[in-house]
């Protein structure tokens, strides 16, 4: 049996919704699921796009570390996962230009039928729309989605994990 990949993308400029995604992990993990960790890109600025920059000027500590610590999502990545795990800021919108050419990527495969038979999950970071908007995207995908569990309190760390370990133990069952 091949294991089981879990892939868990997030976007983050303060390191909340990155305590969230590496929560959420640590559940892949208990539920023995081997955790790519992904940061999508920053939006360029007006100013950025205008001076050449292909990334926005770094402008606080937690985002220079996490420029160091986690690369860009790869098409390799979400092909090699069978999970696949969103962790969005409060507020953020699947509009939201960080997040279009991730969010493209997994259409364009779903359209391809190669997402087929994955499981994917919106990681909670407090706000209940941007669950839906993401779940949405997910759904639109063709990924399977599992919800965060119903009643859980919302942006906590204990129920980040425990909602990767229920997605680990669904992608398992689905045989993926």
């Amino acid at each position: 049996m091949s294991s089981l990949v879990a892939l868990v993308t997030f976007h983050c400029q303060s390191g909340q919704t990155e305590t969230l995604a590496l929560s959420y992990a640590v559940g892949a993990v208990q539920g023995r699921a081997l955790v790519r960790l992904r940061r999508v890109a920053d939006a360029p600025s007006a100013a950025d796009r205008s001076a050449g920059a292909s990334a926005p000027a770094e402008t606080n500590e937690e985002v220079r570390r996490m420029l160091k610590e986690y690369v860009v999502p790869t098409e390799a990545d979400v092909l090699g996962a069978n999970a696949i795990a969103i962790a969005p800021p409060p507020g953020s919108a699947p509009t939201a230009p960080e997040w279009v050419p991730y969010l493209a990527l997994l259409a364009r495969l779903g359209s391809e039928g190669r997402l087929t038979n994955k499981v994917g999950a919106i990681v909670d970071a407090g706000d209940p729309a941007t669950v839906a908007a993401f779940s949405g995207a997910l759904l639109s995908a063709g990924l399977v989605v599992v919800p965060p569990e119903p009643g859980a309190s919302r942006a906590v760390p204990a129920a980040a994990t425990a909602h990767g370990r229920r997605v680990a133990e669904a992608a398992r069952a689905l045989g993926t």
